[in-house]
This record gives structure tokens, C-alpha cells and sequence, in this order.
């Protein structure tokens, strides 16, 4: 009897453990993933929940499940994953079994760049070079960065025409967006003459540009302190340099009085004698910063700014708010100074054509410069 008691135990005891282990395997067999892949746009953050995996009738019957997505590459210094495809695992159990299962999440870039700056129409005089650099009149943006790309094959620089170009912008994962521009190639403008040439209260002006060079001087008593315009105009052109990054300094040299140049220029002469000193500092009464249209930009640090990227952005930009670089590379015996790209003059609209033309104020109004007082 107790023999057969045994028998029918270990019976019982070896049914039930082959119906747990049926159990665990047809969980098993059953469990499936809702979705074996996750598509998300990239910018955002991968959030896979286990209710997003699993059927409510599945996760009554799991436990322990840990979602391992730890495969996923995010962005250096980002909360969001590079583009890609990553293979994830989530693992559970079932009866105190380990199980896994693995799925998929996609990170994809479809938003194309967007443009930030776009010119519609933009106006260079017959004869520009065919390499003329049409990218400043834009600037686009994305998450991944953007590069503005021109065709302007239809251009014909010598012949004043309409002609449209069309500018791309293009992601770092390949999304595009396309516009186009008009380019008014306009006639060369003639050279003043000496008709639309004045002088008035001992100033010179030419096309109603007030002219200051070693040729053309101030009288002592001109004191218009800064121009109201110009220094508006100054002053926008430092906050949009500093809204895109670069190291430009909110204090600038501005307007400076008969007496206070002649203190700097007899500084200058005493520590570096006059011949030196002629080739980087105007003598009273001969200085642009006396009209309050001048104005030397300063590096973050204090010093002018002479170095890169900072250079290379006011040369390109500083016409858009009615300046001109007043004293370029390797225009000394015209300007009768070296060169200083720190320093801006004022002139307004015409800023632009003046830029476009690549000469210096003399030489495009026709006026008289030199290195010579």
C-alpha cells in the first residue's frame, strides 16, 4: 500500500512538472512582440514603454521586464540618437524563466533645412567676376547642419539682364529645399565727375559723400559728435555678430574730437616717429573718426579686431548695414593708410554697390588719396 502511494506521488509530482513546463513553453511560443520596429524623426528621444511591446493579456503573465535600448548612439553632447538602425532587446519572464525578445528602432532625418536668410533679388554690376560669392545673401538652418549650394550657370556677368539662379540648401542627411533668385546684372555706374563735386563750410563732399583723407581735411572746429545713424547702424551690425558667435566687443572707437586725435597722432609720433606713425594714424583735422561716421570694432578681448573669423565676416557682411571696410589689403598708396579691416566708415545705401565694385572710396568716386598730405 505504501508502495503504491509513492508510485502515484511521483506520478502526480512528474504530471505537474510536465504541465509547468508545457505552460512555460506555450507562453513562450504565444508571446509575441506588438511591433518588432519603432520608427522615430530624429531630434527627439527614443521612449519605448513595455505597453508598446506587449498585449495587456501577455503582460498579465510576464514579469521582471526590462526594455534594453542602451545599443542607441546619442548625438555627442545631445538627449536624441544619431541616425540609424538599432537592434533593441527587451527581457522578461515567464514562470521564472529568462526569456528575450528583440526589436528594431529606426532614427530617420525627413525635415529639409529651412532658409534663414533669403534674398530675393540681388543687383551686381556688369563685370563682376563669375566667381562672385553668392552665398552671403543666405543662410539656412537644421538640426544637422546646413550648406547653401548655388547654380548660376544662367548668369551672364558682362551683359545687364534678369537672370535666375536657383539656390539649394541641403542637410547633412541629404534633405533638400530649392529657391529661386533673381540677379539684376545692372550697368557699370560711371565715375563722378568733377561737377558732382563740393565743398561747403570747409567740408568736400563727392556724390554727397563727405570725403577725409590726407588730400581732404577737417576744420578744427567740426565737432558733429556720432552720427546717429551710423551708430544705430554700428551697433545692430555688433548684435548680429554676437548672435551668431563670433568674439566682437559691444565698446567700439567711435567719434573722437580735433583735440583728442591730436593727443593720439602726437602719441603715436613720439613712440614710433612720423613716418611710421603717418601709416596708421591721421593727423588732426584729418581723421574720418572726426565725422562721427567712423568706428573701429574691437575683439572681445580689447583689441581690434585683425583676426579670423571675425575678419573675414565683417569684410563680407559690413555693406548690408551701410559700411564699408575704408582701408583694404594692399591699398595703401591710395588710401594712404594700411590695412585696417577693424576700421568701418559709414555711407549708407550705396555701401553696397561700393562693395560689389571691390574699390576703395576713392577710387570709386574719382577723388584724389594718397600716402602724401
Amino acid at each position: 500500500m505504501k508502495k503504491k502511494l509513492i508510485i502515484t506521488v511521483i506520478a502526480l509530482s512528474l504530471l505537474l512538472l510536465a504541465a509547468s513546463i508545457f505552460c512555460v513553453w506555450k507562453i513562450n511560443q504565444t508571446t509575441t512582440l506588438k511591433k518588432s520596429s519603432f520608427t522615430f524623426e530624429y531630434g527627439k528621444s527614443v521612449e519605448i514603454t513595455k505597453n508598446q511591446l506587449f498585449d495587456k493579456e501577455d503582460l498579465n503573465s510576464l514579469q521582471e521586464i526590462k526594455i534594453d535600448v542602451s545599443s542607441i548612439k546619442n548625438e555627442k553632447n545631445k538627449t536624441y540618437p544619431q541616425v540609424g538602425e538599432y537592434d533593441c532587446t527587451v527581457h522578461f519572464k515567464t514562470f521564472f524563466t529568462p526569456q528575450s525578445k528583440t526589436f528594431k528602432v529606426c532614427v530617420k532625418d525627413t525635415v529639409e533645412p529651412k532658409f534663414s536668410k533669403f534674398t530675393e533679388t540681388i543687383e551686381i554690376p556688369a563685370g563682376t567676376e563669375t566667381n562672385y560669392d553668392f552665398t552671403q545673401y543666405f543662410k539656412a538652418e537644421d538640426l544637422s547642419g546646413a550648406d547653401i549650394q548655388i547654380d548660376s550657370k544662367s548668369v551672364n556677368f558682362n551683359t545687364p539682364d534678369d537672370y535666375t539662379i536657383l539656390v539649394r540648401a541641403i542637410d547633412s542627411h541629404d534633405n533638400t529645399v530649392e529657391k529661386e533668385c533673381t540677379v539684376k546684372v545692372t550697368d557699370i555706374p560711371s565715375s563722378p565727375s568733377v561737377l558732382q563735386e563740393s565743398k561747403e563750410d570747409g567740408l568736400f563732399y563727392s556724390q554727397g559723400i563727405l570725403i577725409v583723407n590726407k588730400k581732404h581735411g577737417l576744420p578744427s572746429n567740426y565737432a558733429p559728435g556720432e552720427n546717429a545713424e551710423a551708430g544705430n547702424q554700428i551697433r545692430k551690425l555688433i548684435a548680429d555678430m554676437q548672435a551668431q558667435g563670433y568674439h566682437i566687443s559691444n565698446q567700439y572707437s567711435g567719434y573722437r574730437s580735433y583735440s583728442y586725435q591730436a593727443s593720439l597722432y602726437n602719441g603715436y609720433v613720439a613712440s614710433y616717429g612720423q613716418a611710421q606713425a603717418d601709416r596708421f594714424s591721421a593727423k588732426p583735422g584729418f581723421s574720418e573718426h572726426q565725422t562721427g561716421l567712423a568706428f573701429d570694432l574691437k575683439h572681445t578681448n580689447g583689441t581690434l579686431v585683425e583676426t579670423q573669423p571675425e575678419v573675414q565676416w565683417i569684410k563680407a557682411h559690413a555693406h548690408e548695414y551701410g559700411f564699408i571696410v575704408r582701408y583694404p589689403q594692399g591699398k595703401e598708396n591710395i588710401t594712404g593708410y594700411m590695412a585696417e579691416p577693424w576700421h568701418l566708415r559709414y555711407v549708407g545705401d550705396i555701401a553696397r554697390t561700393i562693395y560689389e565694385s571691390g574699390l576703395t572710396l576713392e577710387e570709386f568716386l574719382n577723388v584724389p588719396g594718397g600716402t602724401s598730405y
